[in-house]
């Protein structure tokens, strides 16, 4: 393991669903899938560290932060205050989701969760590491023609420059 990733940070290896799709081990079906749950407001890594003792879980993209003139890569969430957990409804205990260190509510509909389509969490979980960690790093070059697509530069062009530690891009005049 690489010194800059601690165990605390790994997450939990995703397989994808074919796997967990069949007969059960007395001739059911058994499915699980992808549900959603809230956190409490910045409590995330307590939900995320409780969770994942017993369930899988989507944990996020690595994001570089910086602070006090540091960058460092943390685990950022998919979408602020909700994370994506992996379970049987019909057969494992989820209630107990709703009272994990961290967690606000399971997402449900009437009595029961309210799984997402396959789709969502698949397709996000394409564009993972063997790790579990989403790559959606920019995959620029020095001196490669640089547009910028939306708000307040649209339309701009230049060559990329430099990047900076953080991954900040640097725009070169001309």
């Amino acid at each position: 393991m690489p010194a800059e990733q601690s165990s605390a940070t790994l997450p939990l290896a995703t397989s994808t669903l074919s796997s967990d799709i069949g007969a059960g081990d007395n001739g059911t079906f058994v499915s699980k899938r992808w549900y959603v749950v809230q956190s409490q407001q910045c409590a995330e890594s307590y939900a995320i560290i409780h969770l994942e003792r017993h369930r899988s879980l989507c944990r996020g993209y690595r994001k570089a932060v910086r602070y006090a003139r540091r960058a460092k890569g943390i685990l950022a969430p998919l979408v602020l205050n909700y994370l994506f957990l992996r379970l049987d409804a019909a057969h494992d205990a989820w209630r107990g989701v709703n009272s994990t260190w961290g967690v606000a509510r399971l997402i449900t509909q009437g009595e029961m969760p309210q799984p997402l389509p396959y789709e969502v969490v698949e397709d996000l979980l394409a564009q993972t590491h063997s790790i579990g960690v989403m790559d959606w790093t920019p995959t620029f070059k020095i001196d490669q023609a640089v547009r910028i697509a939306d708000q307040l530069f649209a339309g701009l062009a230049g060559k990329l420059d430099r990047l900076d530690t953080v991954g900040r891009v640097w725009r070169h005049g001309g």
